[in-house]
């Protein structure tokens, strides 16, 4: 045996390890299904500007997980799903607080005009 033959052995060994772990992971279908609700909450919102561009990411990322884990890549795949996730979420938030934006937007301006009729009809 050469000087280098454990090493080599612990690189084969580390490389065995490593592929049966890979081959252990199973499908991440609970991750796959919370990315995919999270969409649906997310498109449920009508998201617009930042909050669809989020939503676009969340789709790309689901249909990179699901293509991952159709190759047999569980680990690439779990990761995807979760941040499909998160751009989901994202999404959603985002939407949210645009259509809080527009309400107190149309707050504000439904309170100018009650202001305006307050001081017409007190001059």
């Amino acid at each position: 045996m050469t000087r280098n033959a454990p090493a080599g052995l612990a690189a084969a060994l580390a490389a065995a390890l490593f592929l049966a772990a890979c081959a252990s992971v199973p499908p991440p279908t609970a991750e796959l299904a919370a990315a995919e609700r999270g969409i649906r909450e997310a498109e449920a919102r009508q998201p617009r500007g930042a909050a669809q561009q989020a939503l676009t990411e969340a789709r790309l990322r689901l249909a990179t997980a699901r293509e991952a884990s159709a190759r047999g890549r569980q680990v690439e795949a779990l990761v995807a799903a979760r941040e499909a996730e998160a751009a989901a979420a994202h999404a959603a938030a985002e939407a949210r607080r645009a259509a809080l934006e527009e309400e107190v937007e149309s707050k504000a301006v439904r309170n100018a005009e009650l202001r305006r009729r307050l001081l017409v009809q007190g001059g």
